[in-house]
């Protein structure tokens, strides 16, 4: 395990993360001193640049925020060896690729390589196919030469896709640009779900990742374009940094629900109306309306991200992760609205409260609710023209919270918590 890691960003070391006793700990150097003012979010919202060395409970959840979770994190220690609580020696064995721009990697190795698909080692159909496999035995596809890291808990595999529209492996720093996610187990057509649920997102007006449906050995895949990268005809990819609001807000990925005390929406509502551009806090409010509509409750807040140009400026991310949990019987809500928490109980009046308490005028709050559902209808069927295979209890859960939200007034007076 190296005894320094280097964080670049941009093609320069912006921070050195050391550790003691594998207790992460970073620094910001003389050069990111040199050229970011003081307090600009650089790495993130709670590391702003300063001359002082953040600690491990400031630099830990951003750390952890970068890696996977639950058994894919343990299956990927297990492997390498390393203690699945050590986040700086998986940060070490898997940085060389993480969600936004940073490469992580130890201090005392060359630059990483510019960043380009054509670096990545191509995939046969067979060996694709493998991949998607052993993905339970290989989480992420890492291993080997493949040193990759992202968050979240479900199976994905991280692939590159080369000009030539084939797939290739993420090998020796080469940056992904696509994650390939199989259908959940225990919850049947999950391909299906999202992909419906982010078309009805696309189909609103609302950005999101974009999405496509494979099948690899006869199984069916979600594939999602990354937003955090740009490629270009040539291949040359640029990295663009983000982080989620977890993140932000340095909360560790364990406690990313609002149950476990992680962010509410009017936490996030707050940070985004202090540092993202004008309007996001509507957009903000068709998401959640969005929400609501298809009834995803797992829209927590590792599930919002923040976009950061290279003068420090910050933005709204495309949204992602959208998909129907109401139409398995999980009612719950990972984040609350208006202090709701079971999703199949929301009306248009409670989710134009939750936008009345970051202080948007609560006639704006219901044209925005009111828009988004008076459009909904043909999104749906437009959605639902786009993806082959959607289940009826997915259509009927969607088609049921549409119907109940159109159905409840603007004026419905207000029950206590629930």
């Amino acid at each position: 395990m190296a005894d320094q890691l280097a964080v670049w960003l941009y093609g320069s070391i912006v921070a050195i993360v050391d550790h003691e006793r594998r207790r992460p700990r970073l620094t910001y150097t003389e050069d990111a001193l040199h050229r970011y003012p003081p307090g600009t979010p650089l790495l993130s919202l709670s590391m702003p640049v300063r001359a002082e060395r953040y600690p491990q409970g400031t630099t830990k959840p951003f750390l952890d925020g970068l890696l996977p979770e639950g058994e894919s994190r343990r299956t990927i220690a297990r492997d390498l060896g390393i203690d699945p609580a050590d986040t700086y020696g998986l940060i070490d064995a898997l940085g060389r690729d993480c969600a936004g721009a940073v490469v992580i990697q130890p201090a005392d190795q060359p630059a990483p390589p510019p960043p380009s698909t054509l670096t990545a080692e191509p995939l046969t159909a067979e060996a694709l196919q493998a991949l998607v496999e052993n993905l339970r035995d290989a989480p992420l596809g890492a291993g080997g030469r493949v040193r990759i890291s992202l968050a979240g808990v479900q199976e994905k595999l991280l692939l590159t896709r080369m000009p030539d529209r084939g797939w290739g492996r993420p090998v020796d720093g080469t940056p992904s640009t696509h994650i390939l996610k199989t259908e959940i187990a225990r919850y049947p057509a999950t391909v299906e779900n999202e992909a419906f649920c982010m078309r009805i997102a696309h189909h609103l007006g609302l950005a999101v990742a974009g999405v496509e449906t494979i099948e690899v050995g006869g199984r069916k895949l979600i594939v999602v374009e990354r937003y955090d990268r740009l490629v270009a005809a040539d291949g040359t990819v640029e990295r663009i940094h983000q982080e989620d609001l977890c993140q932000a807000t340095g909360t560790r990925p364990d406690d990313k629900y609002q149950e476990d005390g992680g962010p509410s929406l009017r936490t996030v509502a707050r940070i985004v109306e202090a540092v993202a551009e004008r309007g996001s806090l509507d957009t903000l409010l068709r998401v959640v309306t969005l929400h609501a509509l298809v009834g995803n409750g797992d829209a927590h807040a590792k599930n919002i991200s923040l976009l950061h140009d290279r003068a420090g400026a910050l933005r709204l991310a495309p949204f992602y992760d959208v998909m129907s949990t109401l139409c398995y019987g999980d009612d719950r809500l990972a984040t609350y609205i208006d202090n709701v928490r079971r999703v199949d109980r929301l009306t248009r009046a409670r989710i134009a409260n939750e936008g009345a308490s970051w202080g948007m005028p609560r006639g704006r709050c219901e044209a925005i609710v009111t828009d988004i559902l008076d459009r909904a209808p043909d999104a749906v069927a437009a959605a639902r023209d786009e993806t082959e295979g959607i289940p009826n209890t997915v259509l009927a859960t969607v088609r049921s919270q549409l119907q109940r939200l159109r159905r409840d007034g603007p004026n419905e007076a207000v029950p206590g918590q629930q």
